[in-house]
């Protein structure tokens, strides 16, 4: 499954295929690639499912000729009792090696070895070419408490290197004495050089990107899972990350940038029709909103026995309020009914649309509302997340009967 797509030409070696490694038997833990690898290895936005290394990745260590493009790592798990650089593209990158448009998702990147330094990247351990338009949401630290370690989302040690245009948001932590931890990379030097890269503070638990800043050029700043998933395109934080990626002349728009419920995620032309978009670059998730709409629903024509009765007829209304934006975003409903002459005890139940059927909130792990009752008005307010701001509110009484409706829901898609 690795080689040639029929009837084009190669150059180095081309993935065509989604490869998944066996949990047992022949492969289920991998020898990286070659102790030295200095060719071209193209992985036309396929992935590498659940490899499973004690040798440092998928690579052992890239050349200066060597080149990784359109490739992505899906739950990865490396760890090692030896060797001081651990990645799961590469245990290390010589100079002039290229890393273009490459992801890590999920996966757990670790040293148990007790002896020297240790450099544990969620890409890459110790780089000293290019890594540009890339990300890595890997899991990255040390097994138990290690000294001596440099542990970075992205990159474990920034050796004479460079990283353009990319982003980690993988929790990173560490201890022991002489541990430096960094949402992006573990250290740097003075010939490493960053250019707008970025780190996740909030999902990293890191509020550096870089754990031992030594004297380089450029920053990496850290930023919040809000501000990394509000991007507008390539503009703002994300100005200069339309990068060339395949070698060729010209800047090849590598990045989507979805809604600010979104991380970027990279785009392949997996099938060559000559468009490339995130869905082609297998192993990505994104958000997806939800309905637009509830189906209609007409209490007075399911509850005749109620609406029947002029003394159970009731108006309803609802506003909505979102404050916050992001994953800190909450939409609170007020649902107000009109009781007219009805004085009775009242309980209510709350149900959501799901996108398939109204199922009770209860269900849903939410704390049923308390009602208050101001003369003959009562009033409930609902705080929810974002996703969930489509209500049918039944007030209930004795025999299960229906005594009012309200459709609540925001009109805006993205909240």
């Amino acid at each position: 499954r690795m080689g040639c797509p029929s009837g084009m030409a190669c150059n180095g070696y081309e993935l065509t295929a989604d490869l998944t490694f066996p949990s047992s038997g022949q492969f289920s833990t991998w020898t990286p690639l070659g102790g030295f690898w200095d060719g071209i290895f193209n992985g036309n936005g396929h992935t590498l499912t659940n490899m499973n290394s004690t040798a440092g990745g998928l690579f052992g260590e890239l050349g200066g000729t060597g080149v990784v493009r359109y490739l992505g790592l899906v739950n990865p798990t490396v760890e090692t009792t030896t060797g001081s650089y651990i990645g799961p593209l590469a245990a290390q990158t010589d100079s002039a090696s290229q890393i273009s448009a490459t992801f890590v998702r999920g996966g757990s990147v670790r040293t148990a070895h007790t002896s020297g330094n240790a450099y544990v990247g969620g890409i890459v351990g110790r780089l000293r070419g290019t890594i540009r338009a890339s990300y890595s949401s890997a899991a990255v630290g040390t097994s138990g408490s290690r000294n001596d370690s440099y542990i970075g989302g992205l990159v474990g040690t920034l050796e004479n290197g460079t990283v353009i245009a990319s982003y980690a948001y993988g929790p990173a932590s560490g201890s022991g004495s002489n541990v430096f931890v960094g949402g992006l990379l573990g250290v740097t030097n003075a010939g490493a050089t960053v250019t707008n890269s970025y780190c996740d503070r909030t999902a990293s638990g890191q509020n550096a990107c870089i754990g031992a800043v030594g004297s380089f050029g450029g920053s990496a700043p850290a930023r919040t899972s809000s501000e990394l998933k509000r991007p507008t395109g390539y503009t703002g934080d994300y100005a200069g990350w339309n990068q060339n990626v395949d070698g060729a002349s010209g800047a090849d728009d590598p990045w989507d940038f979805g809604t600010r419920r979104d991380y970027p995620l990279l785009k392949a032309d997996r099938d060559g029709d000559g468009t490339r978009t995130w869905e082609e670059f297998g192993g990505q998730f994104r958000y997806i909103p939800p309905p637009p709409s509830p189906p209609p629903y007409n209490p007075a024509h399911d509850h005749p026995e109620i609406y029947q009765n002029a003394r159970y007829e009731m108006a309803t209304s609802c506003e909505v309020r979102t404050t916050g934006e992001g994953d800190d975003a909450k939409s609170t409903s007020t649902l107000t009914f009109d009781l007219g002459d009805y004085t009775r005890p009242l309980t209510l139940a709350l149900s959501l649309w799901d996108g398939d059927v109204f199922r009770s909130l209860q269900s849903q792990g939410i704390t049923m509302p308390e009602l208050r009752q101001d003369g003959q008005t009562a009033t409930v307010e609902v705080v929810t997340d974002p996703a969930q701001t489509r209500f049918r509110l039944d007030s209930e009484y004795g025999l299960n009967l229906v005594l009012g409706y309200a459709d609540c829901h925001t009109d805006d898609p993205e909240e």
